[in-house]
């Protein structure tokens, strides 16, 4: 009788570990395609004065800042923190 690992090696995708090498490539496709939409969504944060993560989205007396498109900024905010944990 044949062993699951010499059934994985005769026959098929080569496999690592139970992954097939097109199942590694769709992964590694995947995590270029999630940096690249952080990359995106930081970039949104510097172009709003390069507000970042974690500046206030108010001013020193509570009022919500003018100087910023504060929808993009949480929108943005909230697409890193997305990418990140899913």
């Amino acid at each position: 009788m044949m062993s699951e690992k010499e059934a994985g090696q005769s026959g098929g995708s080569p496999q690592v570990g139970g992954a097939t090498v097109s199942d590694i490539q769709e992964l590694i496709r995947r995590k270029e395609e999630i940096e690249a939409q952080i990359k995106a969504n930081y970039e949104v944060l510097e172009s709003q004065k390069g507000i970042g993560m974690n500046e206030p989205l108010v001013d020193c007396e509570g009022y919500p800042r003018s100087d910023v498109d504060l929808y993009q900024v949480r929108t943005a905010r909230h697409n890193i923190v997305w990418s990140a944990s899913g």
